[in-house]
């Protein structure tokens, strides 16, 4: 045991980016499964319901955590997915007219780790006041430090900002709709993300749900500052990385999502980055 425990660290010291690096979930058709990688076998798929007799109220969760956290990172990883959990009703009284329904279900859908990070993200679903809707929020935490991972510390966020707009713009069922609620007054530069605020600041989303109505090229700016400097908002993977940018366009019109492939994050990584993280 101490000779393997001594080669591990011998190896994370010599090759680190060997040492972990796994997309740990597999979903299909809305079943969550873990995968068999070397990097994951540390962690343990969980599930609950609430026990209700009314098949109108429906709550559950499907999420992963460490059997046994090893070291700052996945603590917090941890205390992360159990304060999401904590949110969901399992177990209080629920007040629901028999004609109304009342559904919250939390799925984690991707978990990424390597020696650098653990990147989760989650998607709840919430129905039907006044309508249903999924929501999706992540987590990044330092692998080694009790600390969450800027995506600035990876990418010019100048650049990933470019990158997206023009993602967007080019749509081919929502790109006309998104330039007119989206104007651009010119091409992103990194110090627009150096802003610092002083006072209370409105939030630009509440969740999926962009709070200004009125398009500008002050509110597209302010917006995606906001979404590009939320760790929250960036989920990562072997294959690349996802935004998510929410109903910029309204319900109806669906969520908005920047995708990156592995090539396309390189294209805008800072010099020296490793990709993928």
């Amino acid at each position: 045991m101490g000779v393997r425990l001594f080669v591990g660290l011998l190896l994370v010291v010599l090759m680190p980016r060997l040492a972990v690096a796994a997309d740990c979930l597999a979903v299909r058709q809305g079943d969550v499964a873990l995968v068999a990688a070397a990097g994951c076998s540390d962690l343990r798929l969980m599930s609950r319901k609430r026990i209700d007799a009314r098949p109108n109220v429906a709550v559950a969760a499907t999420w992963v955590e460490f059997a046994q956290p090893s070291g700052p990172g996945e603590w917090r990883y941890n205390d992360w997915v159990h304060a999401q959990l904590a949110t969901l009703n399992f177990d209080r009284p629920i007040a629901l007219a028999p004609d109304l329904t009342s559904e919250d279900r939390f799925t984690l859908v991707s978990l990424y780790r390597s020696d650098r990070l653990i990147s989760a993200r989650a998607a709840r679903r919430v129905c039907c006041a006044p309508q249903a809707d999924t929501i999706y929020g992540s987590v990044n935490v330092d692998s080694a430090r009790w600390t969450l991972f800027s995506p600035d510390e990876l990418v010019s966020l100048g650049a990933a900002a470019d990158a997206c707009w023009r993602q967007f713009a080019d749509d081919g069922q929502r790109g006309e709709a998104f330039v007119r609620g989206w104007p651009l007054q010119r091409p992103w530069l990194d110090r627009d993300f150096e802003i610092r605020r002083i006072g209370h600041v409105m939030r630009e989303l509440i969740g999926p749900v962009v709070v200004d109505p009125h398009p500008s090229k002050e509110r597209t700016r302010r917006l995606f500052v906001a979404v590009l400097k939320d760790q929250a908002r960036w989920s990562f993977g072997d294959r690349g990385a996802t935004v998510d940018f929410g109903e910029l366009l309204g319900y109806a019109a669906g969520p908005f999502f920047c995708k990156f492939a592995n090539a396309e994050l390189k294209a805008i990584a800072h010099p020296g980055a490793a990709i993928p993280p």
